[in-house]
């Protein structure tokens, strides 16, 4: 399993599109921004098609974060789309894993909103204020699920620990042996691009369980992830996502 697990379904930064492009991972117009993934199996079976879209973004690819509107569509089940969202944020230059945002005011809202809906009940603006309170007073959240840095160089990159709480449920992420392993062109169906090479060991508790993989990702300047591999602890491949399409 990809880092999808810890995002509730898998990665991508986003930005502004800059005269400066090449000094961020994505810089895309938000309002157009249209991109997808081919997920395939260890066996390089295709799985899924992930498109992605700009939902809402907030300041740039700098310093800002993004909500990326997210469908998974399986060739054998095409009614079964599973529709999402991921986060994520920029602190000068480097990209985060948003997990925070899951918890914001807003989100929380349009959740109580959406499940309202599907059971035909209607919510007060105040119910729906205290539902919100009563939810963020049951988390607790420290650290942060680090990306690659702006200005990347090979070599080490500093290890990262993220911790959250929910109610019962408590989950901690470990991300170790970071690296910037190499620089090298690959090819993609979306075309091909001068790419970062992330190495990482992630270790995710939750749940009473314990998951170690190791992920490699490839990152382009002005385009963001371009291909993820994640292999399990004996460093077997679990499962590979390759850039499909992209239109900015």
């Amino acid at each position: 399993m990809s880092r999808k697990f810890y995002l509730l379904l898998v990665l991508l930064l986003c930005g502004l599109k800059m005269s400066a492009q090449e000094s961020v991972f994505f810089a895309p117009d938000p309002a157009n921004a249209r991109w997808s993934y081919i997920e395939y199996d260890a066996d390089g079976n295709q799985q899924a098609v992930a498109f992605q879209s700009v939902e809402k973004m907030e300041g740039d690819a700098v310093n800002g974060k993004v909500r990326i509107r997210f469908e998974l569509v399986k060739p054998s089940a095409p009614k079964d789309t599973v529709k999402s969202m991921v986060f994520y944020r920029f602190k000068d230059g480097e990209y985060m894993v948003d997990m925070s945002a899951l918890f914001e005011e807003d989100f929380l809202a349009d959740i109580l909103e959406s499940a309202a809906k599907e059971d035909s009940e209607e919510m007060s603006e105040e119910k729906k204020k205290e539902a919100v309170e009563a939810m963020k007073n049951q988390i607790k959240i420290s650290g942060e699920i680090r990306g690659i840095p702006r200005y990347p160089k090979v070599g080490k990159l500093p290890d990262y620990e993220f911790q959250m709480k929910f109610s019962i449920i408590n989950m901690k992420v470990n991300g170790e042996q970071r690296k910037i392993s190499r620089i090298e062109k690959l090819s993609t169906p979306a075309g091909t691009f001068d790419c970062f090479v992330l190495e990482e060991t992630v270790t995710t508790r939750a749940m009473m369980q314990k998951e170690v993989e190791k992920t490699i990702s490839w990152y382009a300047h002005g385009v963001g992830l371009v291909k993820e591999a994640s292999y399990d602890k004996n460093g077997k491949l679990q499962s590979s996502t390759v850039l499909n399409s992209i239109n900015w």
